[in-house]
C-alpha cells in the first residue's frame, strides 16, 4: 500500500469490473469495455483495459470485490489514462468514484475508508 499526501491508501487487487460510458464524445457513448483493476482506494481506482477513454467521461461502473457477495454499482470519472508501459496493447486508466443517488459508492467507502 502506498499513500500520498493528495491520495487515499491504494490497496493492490486482482478483480475485474465493467465499465460503460455514459457520457463522453458521440463515439464512445455506450462503450462496454472489462477492465482489470490494479489497485482500489476510497475515492477510486486504477485499472488495465484494452481501449483508450478520454478523460472526462462520466462511466457507470459494475465492480467486484473479493469477499465481496454482491458487485458495486457506481458512477466514476476517467481522470487520467495513458498507455500501459508494461503492455503495448494496454492502457492505464484512473477512475475517480462520483457521489450519485441510487448507487453503492457510500457502501464502497465505508468498507475502505480504514484501510
Amino acid at each position: 500500500m502506498t499513500k500520498t499526501p493528495r491520495d487515499h491508501t491504494r490497496i493492490k487487487m486482482d478483480t475485474r469490473v465493467f465499465v460503460e460510458v455514459i457520457a463522453a464524445d458521440d463515439s464512445n457513448e455506450g462503450l462496454l469495455l472489462q477492465c482489470d483493476v490494479v489497485d482500489v482506494s476510497y475515492g477510486g481506482f486504477s485499472a488495465t483495459i484494452a481501449s483508450e477513454l478520454i478523460v472526462g467521461s462520466i462511466l457507470s461502473v459494475c465492480a467486484e470485490l473479493p469477499s465481496v457477495a454482491e458487485p458495486f454499482y457506481m458512477v466514476a470519472e476517467v481522470k487520467w489514462c495513458r498507455p500501459d508501459a508494461q503492455e503495448d496493447t494496454t492502457w492505464l486508466a484512473g477512475f475517480q468514484l462520483l457521489s450519485s443517488n441510487n448507487t453503492d459508492v457510500e457502501l464502497w467507502r465505508s468498507l475502505l475508508i480504514h484501510v
